[in-house]
């Protein structure tokens, strides 16, 4: 893992039926999640957030920037996160 790419902070998220908790601490693990858990690829919010983890982990944009996209994303798709690891 390039620490470069490590999040602020691990972020935990609550999704699934039954709920489910999921471990996010870096980029490749925040587009592995819109990925993999998201139902229905193709909103404007999950392209946006799959965007700014691709330009994070190239350096165009910082990590803080595509980790706030990837949690109005998780929030915006009826997901939680857990508010005491966020910055």
């Amino acid at each position: 893992m390039n620490s470069k790419h490590k999040l602020p902070a691990t972020l935990v998220l609550c999704a699934g039926h039954p709920t489910k908790f999921y471990l996010v601490s870096t980029i490749d693990d925040a587009a592995d999640f819109l990925f993999i858990h998201w139902t229905g690829n193709d909103s404007i919010r999950w392209l946006d957030a799959m965007n700014q983890c691709a330009l994070a982990a190239a350096g165009t944009v910082s990590v803080e920037s595509a980790t706030s996209t990837f949690v109005a994303a998780i929030r915006a798709a009826g997901m939680r996160v857990d508010p005491a690891v966020l910055m």
